[in-house]
């Protein structure tokens, strides 16, 4: 079973239009399920200096992703205290070499952690600390997105709804091996049971399976038969933009 496509100018495209423009309305009230959460990173990097003197990225260390601030900084500092910082991963073809700070060396990073500042919104924290010829650059940051959902698609919690009215791109492919049968580009518009990409209109089935992440990126998938791959539909932001999405909630 597939997604029915059709253009404009028929009736189940006028019949489509109609369910969209109902669609849109229902759309302009978030759901309580795209509420956006904080997440929480820790990067630990070596630096180098380039050309001009300035530190520039050279080889990771670490990085994980946290619920709480609070449970961030703390991982931070146990990290900088065992004072392990392998190094060598790029230049030996994957063998890393072990880098350990002395005691006076890894209370002196700590304490530039400590004190260190970021703009408290999406940087929490940044440190620049120099090794020799290196440094270990050691920051927490902060994004905020929303939950993935796993939802039905003629569903109030649909989370495409939250792309209606957005420039998105739509991708459909086989689930394996990736096989891209089409693509389009516009303005979304979401019905019951549809959902218009500029001229492309299409009609899901009843119960068709749908998982996003609110105002990014959403997939619908149609089952093909048994022992077939699914049949995806793929809804993204088109240039998403890296500051805050559409319905995002500003920040204080």
């Amino acid at each position: 079973m597939s997604a029915i496509t059709s253009r404009p100018g028929t009736h189940s495209s006028e019949e489509s239009a109609g369910r969209a423009a109902t669609g849109t309305a229902a759309g302009a009230q978030a759901h309580p399920s795209w509420q956006y959460q904080d997440r929480f990173e820790l990067w630990v990097d070596w630096m180098q200096r380039g050309s001009g003197g300035h530190w520039q990225p050279h080889e990771p260390v670490l990085q994980r992703a946290f619920r709480t601030r609070e449970e961030t900084l703390l991982q931070a500092e146990r990290f900088i205290q065992r004072g392990d910082f392998p190094m060598g991963q790029r230049s030996t073809g994957g063998t890393t070499a072990p880098v350990t700070l002395m005691k006076n060396r890894r209370a002196a990073l700590l304490q530039a952690f400590r004190e260190a500042e970021g703009d408290g919104v999406t940087l929490i924290r940044e440190v620049v600390f120099p090794i020799g010829e290196y440094a270990l650059a050691v920051k927490v940051t902060r994004e905020r997105l929303p939950d993935e959902i796993r939802t039905a698609f003629e569903q109030d919690a649909n989370p495409l709804r939250s792309l209606v009215g957005q420039q998105v791109k739509l991708t459909v492919m086989i689930q394996h091996p990736y096989d891209v049968l089409s693509r389009a580009e516009g303005l979304l518009d979401i019905g019951d049971r549809s959902a218009r990409v500029g001229s492309e209109v299409l009609t899901f089935p009843v119960g068709a399976a749908v998982t996003g992440v609110p105002y990014r990126t959403v997939t619908v998938a149609i089952p093909r038969g048994f022992l077939k791959k699914p049949l995806l539909y793929r809804f993204e932001i088109a240039d998403l933009p890296s500051a805050n999405l559409p319905g995002a909630p500003a920040e204080k």
